[in-house]
């Protein structure tokens, strides 16, 4: 509902910035409107007609070109603030650049910039998926789990926007890498089973010898909750929900647990994470693996966990946004990072994305591969592990 009305008053700056002192003739300031008004009222499109914005059910190309267009709105708002906070400077230091927000030239760059931009932006959101690799040091890890191999997915955000076949496709490209366990962190949906499940059935064809494992995300909480939770093990996900399993991997043991999200008990009150109630009774002196989806709770585990994987973020999504994203996620905004203890956090930079938001900037649908090593060890644990060694 908050996208409904923030996007016609930014249609609005726009205009009051940017069209209107720029352009001087009727026939073009109604051209540029008209340009920037479907845009502005897509998210109301999607709230009143397609009947919710956190998941309308709308056709997939009304959702690809109204997000387009709306795209177009917000990059090119985007681009006027940068151009205003330029000017402020400049005015301070007495230079004569009021005519900035007059200059015919400029205003049409910033146009013809941001229509390239919101192009490019919703091609890389719908499109573009890459894999990328990563080898995590793991503190203390068995040598028998030296290169176990990991597949993240995170918000794959199934809806409208992101059909069965985005799905196939993400399946294809996971089982195509031979992972030994995959991990999904959450999101996995916006809608209801009846409209959406059968766009998730192709996850059901995700395929690794320790099996494929899910935590909750803040979105399954928003459409069908209950509905949800009952169908996904359906695919042959085995979601955690504040639990664990122990499983034997090459003659060792490893810890998958998983946390509830915290969106459930704020405002729906249902359960909430709870890290000491996931890990009640696992062996101590074993690999631990947590699903959580929110990274900014990371640092709430306590050190129960040896190795955290998150998602939400998207990765930011747009270059512009990367400072808030950080503040809103206590630092965590994509990639890899070290909290207290040693224990390692991967956050996902999304799978795909909402699709109230399908825009990309700067980052790209994510596969995580990951591949655990041993961590070197400190000097001083080197000389304490030699002299345990030593007659």
């Amino acid at each position: 509902m908050r996208f409904a009305v923030i996007y016609p008053l930014i249609a609005a700056f726009v205009i009051l910035r940017l069209i209107w002192p720029a352009f001087k003739t009727r026939r073009t300031r109604i051209a540029l409107i008209a340009l920037l008004v479907p845009g502005a009222l897509f998210p109301a499109v999607a709230r009143f007609i397609g009947g919710s914005m956190v998941a309308p059910v709308l056709p997939q190309p009304v959702m690809i070109i109204g997000g387009l267009l709306q795209n177009f709105t917000f990059c090119l708002f985007a681009l006027v603030l940068l151009r205003e906070a330029a000017s402020i400077p400049a005015r301070i230091a007495g230079l004569p650049l009021p005519w900035l927000g007059r200059c015919r030239p400029l205003s049409a760059a910033l146009i013809v910039i941001a229509a390239a931009a919101s192009i490019y932006g919703t091609w890389q959101a719908t499109q573009a998926l890459a894999v990328r690799d990563v080898t995590i040091p793991v503190r203390g890890l068995d040598a028998r789990l030296e290169g176990l191999t990991i597949v993240q997915l995170s918000d794959l955000h199934v809806s409208s926007a992101f059909g069965r076949d985005r799905v196939e496709r993400v399946v294809e490209t996971v089982n195509a890498l031979k992972p030994d366990l995959i991990a999904v962190t959450g999101d996995f949906v916006d809608g209801t089973v009846p409209e959406r499940g059968e766009d998730l059935r192709p996850l059901s064809r995700l395929s690794a010898p320790l099996g494929v494992w899910g935590c909750e995300g803040n979105h399954e909480h928003y459409v069908d909750y209950e509905g949800w939770r009952e169908f996904l093990p359906r695919l042959g996900i085995r979601m955690l929900f504040n639990e664990h399993e122990t499983i034997d991997v090459r003659g060792t043991r490893m810890v998958v647990a998983g946390l509830t999200d915290p969106m459930g008990a704020l405002r729906y009150g249902r359960e909430a994470p709870d890290s000491a109630k996931a890990f009640a009774g696992a062996p101590r002196d074993a690999f631990r693996l947590l699903l959580l989806h929110q990274p900014k709770f990371a640092p709430r585990v306590e050190g129960r966990a040896d190795l955290i994987l998150s998602g939400h973020t998207h990765g930011g999504q747009v270059f512009l946004l990367y400072p808030v994203v950080s503040k809103l996620n206590n630092g965590f905004v994509s990639g890899l990072y070290s909290i207290a203890g040693g224990v390692k956090v991967y956050v996902n930079a999304g799978t795909d994305v909402w699709n109230g938001f399908l825009l990309r900037l700067g980052t790209i649908g994510e596969i995580t591969r990951i591949t655990l090593v041993r961590a070197p060890q400190a000097p001083d644990a080197q000389a304490e592990a030699a002299a345990k060694e030593s007659p």
